[in-house]
């Protein structure tokens, strides 16, 4: 067990409900602080640090997404001491749905599993950015929100974290399942109504009710992940692009404790 793994461990305790949030590629653990304060007391949120960021910026970062399962795999399930679930926004949720895969084939299943900004596993990355030389590969992350406009515009800077955003998008880009494992869990997903991910080519092969839905409560790429579960699921859609849960935090935070604790937080 890597406890290097799961912020605020200490925390956890068999009477409340344990949230385990996983990072979008290049992001850390920090992402989620104000979760950690503003469901204190009645979730207890614990963000998962990959290496190569933060406080763990002098690890090599994982690039294959296999390696990195392999070693959360234990520290996750010795984490979970009651009832627990899992968060995962963009990369993150890949990463979610296949550690509750394997959860599930141990003997726990999570009270919920909530997904955001995420395609399912079986919908290739339609544009991948990982294979490009670094000058390319520096000028597409532009078109993506999660990279501080600091570091972007920073040479220095870019230079010293490019091999971590490098690595992040190749165990993202590359992971591809087209085994559609149905989770015993019930499914919760979230996004938001500008993601680019949104796209025609990601609606490509799918019939025409599929297609009209993009016009209702949820865009196609969300609500797929109907499909991989035979419980309740249920869509939610924000305004925003990719990074939604930045402007909607509260909004958000709102959703997810109905999930867990079937009523809205006051705070």
């Amino acid at each position: 067990m890597n406890i290097k793994f799961v912020k605020n461990f200490n925390q956890i305790c068999p009477e409340r409900p344990t949230l385990f949030c996983f990072p979008f590629a290049g992001g850390g653990a920090s992402a989620y602080n104000s979760w950690i304060q503003k469901m204190q007391g009645k979730i207890t949120v614990c963000p998962i640090q990959l290496p190569g960021r933060e406080e763990r910026i002098m690890e090599k970062p994982y690039s294959n997404m296999v390696d990195m399962l392999d070693e959360l795999e234990e520290t996750i399930w010795e984490s979970i001491k009651g009832s627990y679930a899992f968060w995962g926004h963009s990369m993150g949720g890949k990463i979610a749905y296949e550690l509750e895969r394997r959860m599930e084939k141990r003997g726990k299943t999570a009270q919920c599993f909530l997904v955001s900004g995420s395609r399912i596993p079986s919908i290739p990355e339609p544009n991948p950015i990982y294979h490009l030389p670094d000058d390319e590969f520096k000028k597409a992350l532009g078109r993506f929100e999660g990279t501080p406009k600091e570091i972007l515009e920073n040479q220095e800077l870019m230079d010293f974290f490019l091999p971590m955003l490098r690595a992040d998008f190749t165990m993202d880009e590359t992971y591809y399942d087209k085994e559609l494992t149905v989770l015993q869990s019930p499914i919760e997903a979230f996004g938001g109504r500008k993601d680019r991910d949104a796209d025609e080519k990601v609606m490509q092969g799918m019939d025409d009710a599929e297609v009209g839905l993009k016009e209702g409560k949820c865009w196609i790429p969300m609500f797929e992940w109907r499909k991989y579960t035979e419980r309740a699921f249920h869509c939610h859609m924000f305004e925003g692009g990719h990074f939604y849960i930045r402007e909607q935090e509260e909004a958000v935070l709102s959703e997810v404790r109905k999930c867990l604790l079937g009523v809205p937080n006051e705070n």
